[in-house]
C-alpha cells in the first residue's frame, strides 16, 4: 500500500484531535477519569458496531505476545495516558496543551529508533530538525507572559509521553492485525482496566457519573466520536501504513492546528509561537515530500 495513505491518515488525525481537544477543554467540570471511561466505552461500542457491519471478527489466532502488546498498549494509552492528559487539560488552556503535545514526536522517534530499529528517510533527517526547532520556539516562555500551571503542564506532558510509549509498544502487533479490530482490542483493554481500578478503589459510581444523560453530553459525545473513534482509527492507520517516526511527525501538526483553533476562540498567543509553528510546518512538508 502506498505510503501517502499513511501520511494522509496521520495528518487527518492531527486536525481531528485538535478539534476534540477544544471540546474536551470545555468539559473542565467533569472528572477526568469519568470523562475518559465514558469516551472509551462509547468509542468501543462504535467500533464493535463497525466490526459487525463490516463482517469483521477478532483474530483468535493472534499470538499471545501480540495480544499482550495490544492490550498493554491500550492500558497505557487509553487508561493511564488519557486520564493523565485530561487531568492536566483542566488546569491549562488549549494552546499550552498544544505546546506540551510537542513531546510526543521526539519521544516516539527516540523509542522507535532504539526499540524497532527504524531507519528514517532523507526527508525525515532534514525535516525533523526544523520541526524540533519550531517546537522549541513554541515551548519557550518569556518572563513577561502569564505563568503556566506547572502541575497541569506536567500532567499533560506525562500523558503525551505515556501515549508515545503505548503506541510504539503496539506497532509490531498492528502490522499483523486488522486496523479496526486492533483498535477495538486496545479500547476494550483500556476501558476494562480503567473501570477495574476504579472499582478496586471504591470509586465505581464516580467513574460512571457521565453515563447518565446530562447537558455535558452535548460536548462529551462529539468530542468522544472525534477523539476516540475517528482520530484513533486515523492515528493507528498512519502508523500501520507508514513508519512510527514519520507518522509521529505528521501527527505533531495537531499542535499547530490547535494553536490556530485556540486563537480563533480568542486566546492570545505570542508571535514567537507562530514563528515556531511555521518552522514546524516547513519541516513536516520536507518529511512528506522527500
Amino acid at each position: 500500500m502506498p505510503h501517502w495513505i499513511g501520511d494522509a491518515m496521520a495528518l487527518g488525525c492531527a486536525v481531528v484531535w485538535a478539534a476534540a481537544v477544544m471540546l474536551f477543554r470545555r468539559l473542565g467540570d467533569v472528572h477526568p477519569v469519568s470523562l475518559n471511561l465514558f469516551k472509551n466505552a462509547v468509542a468501543a461500542v462504535l467500533l464493535l458496531l463497525t466490526m459487525a457491519v463490516a463482517g469483521l471478527r477478532f483474530d483468535l489466532h493472534r499470538s499471545a505476545l501480540d495480544w499482550l502488546c495490544l492490550a498493554g498498549s491500550g492500558v497505557l494509552g487509553l487508561a493511564v495516558a488519557d486520564s493523565i492528559f485530561l487531568a492536566g487539560l483542566r488546569r491549562v488552556d488549549a494552546a499550552v496543551a498544544a505546546v506540551a503535545d510537542c513531546a510526543y514526536s521526539p519521544t516516539v522517534i527516540l523509542i522507535s529508533t532504539v526499540w524497532l530499529s527504524e531507519v528514517p528517510r532523507a526527508g525525515f533527517l532534514w525535516g525533523a530538525p526544523l520541526v524540533l526547532l519550531g517546537l522549541a520556539l513554541v515551548v519557550w516562555q518569556s518572563s513577561g507572559e502569564v505563568k503556566v500551571d506547572r502541575r497541569g503542564l506536567a500532567l499533560v506532558l506525562g500523558g503525551v509521553m505515556t501515549t508515545a510509549v503505548g503506541v510504539v509498544l503496539a506497532k509490531p502487533a498492528l502490522g499483523r492485525s486488522g486496523l479496526v479490530e486492533a483498535t477495538t482490542v486496545r479500547l476494550l483493554a483500556g476501558s476494562t482496566a480503567l473501570f477495574a481500578v476504579q472499582l478496586a478503589r471504591g470509586k465505581g459510581r464516580e467513574a460512571l457519573a457521565l453515563f447518565k444523560p446530562q447537558p455535558a453530553w452535548r460536548l462529551a459525545v462529539p468530542a468522544t466520536v472525534l477523539a476516540t473513534y475517528v482520530s484513533m482509527l486515523l492515528w493507528l492507520g498512519g502508523m500501520k501504513y507508514g513508519t512510527v517516526s514519520r507518522a509521529a511527525l505528521l501527527n505533531q501538526t495537531g499542535a499547530i492546528v490547535l494553536m490556530v483553533m485556540s486563537r480563533a476562540m480568542g486566546e492570545r498567543i505570542p508571535r514567537r509561537r507562530w514563528i515556531g509553528a511555521a518552522l514546524a510546518v516547513a519541516g513536516v512538508a520536507i518529511v512528506v515530500t522527500r
